[in-house]
């Protein structure tokens, strides 16, 4: 394992990212940007971020799900003319 590694040409916006996400979350620098990298390569620690819904299922009232489904209804639908070219 390598203990240490020097990135050089960080680019500014990338800098001042990771110090607000450090900051943010109560940690330092370094372990934010460990945390990143194994994420971004798919190792580590073996948790994985979740890109799914399931933490919204069971969660919903009967009329929140009525609502959501009438405010999505008109995505399902296909315009010809657009669809046609």
């Amino acid at each position: 394992m390598i203990s240490q590694m020097t990135l050089r040409q960080i680019p500014g916006t990338v800098k001042k990212g990771l110090r607000l996400k450090a900051r943010k979350d109560g940690r330092s620098i370094n372990r934010t940007a460990v945390d990143l990298l194994q994420q971004a390569l798919g190792v580590g620690n073996g948790q994985s971020k979740k890109r799914d819904l399931s933490g919204f299922t069971g969660k919903w009232s009967a009329d929140e799900c009525r609502t959501f489904e009438k405010n999505v209804n008109p995505f399902g639908q296909i315009d010809a003319e657009t669809w046609s070219k």
